[in-house]
């Protein structure tokens, strides 16, 4: 673990041991978009997923009680949510670890035919690193789904000025869609380009 990586493991236990009591009440009014990333996986067969980021396990949880057959996994970096997800979703296997570092063939013991970011690369401090890593580590065939914050550049000036400024208190950084056009994703935008639907396939 770099120096870094340890500073922002204090930071995202620090926040998310205090938020995560209201976390998934609080979420639903500006996390917009994860149910649409849950509906278009499950549209698709597979029977692995690992998600990266879980946080208290919600999208792990629900994705379980529509396919409950397939095996789960998690890569987390805060102990805090790690904590509140194992408990949450028993029947998932977890891994602790930074999206830029993670051995996600080793969370299920194979390559998941899934990986999951929901809104979690906005967070990640080398997210093309991750990106990447987790696209050479999916099964071959497989797809790696993203669910993130995009440009904004669809609301107007001062709104989308004012999310920013408020996100980067947190340590998030909204996703460029160019730079995942630039990786060869599917894509979709959410209403003012307020979120990010991606999906990036590896060769079979």
């Amino acid at each position: 673990m770099t120096p870094e990586q340890a500073e922002h493991r204090v930071f995202l236990d620090r926040y998310y041991r205090a938020a995560r009591p209201l976390y998934d009440v609080t979420r639903k009014y500006y996390l917009f978009g994860r149910d649409r990333a849950l509906d278009a996986l499950l549209t698709r067969p597979w029977a692995s997923l690992v998600e990266v980021g879980p946080g208290t396990g919600r999208n792990l949880e629900i994705l379980q009680s529509r396919r409950p057959w397939a095996s789960y996994g998690a890569i987390e970096a805060a102990d805090a949510m790690l904590e509140r997800a194992t408990v949450r979703c028993p029947w998932a296997r977890f891994q602790r670890a930074f999206a830029e570092d993670a051995d996600h063939g080793a969370v299920l013991g194979r390559p998941p035919q899934r990986i999951l970011f929901s809104y979690c690369l906005s967070m990640v401090q080398r997210r093309e690193e991750a990106l990447q890593r987790a696209l050479a580590q999916v099964a071959p065939g497989g797809e790696v789904h993203v669910v993130d914050f995009a440009d904004l550049g669809g609301l107007p000036r001062p709104l989308a000025a004012g999310l920013r400024a408020w996100l980067a208190l947190y340590r998030v950084t909204p996703l460029d869609p160019g730079w995942l056009a630039g990786l060869g994703a599917d894509m979709s935008l959410g209403p003012g380009r307020y979120y990010v639907l991606a999906r990036l396939r590896r060769p079979g």
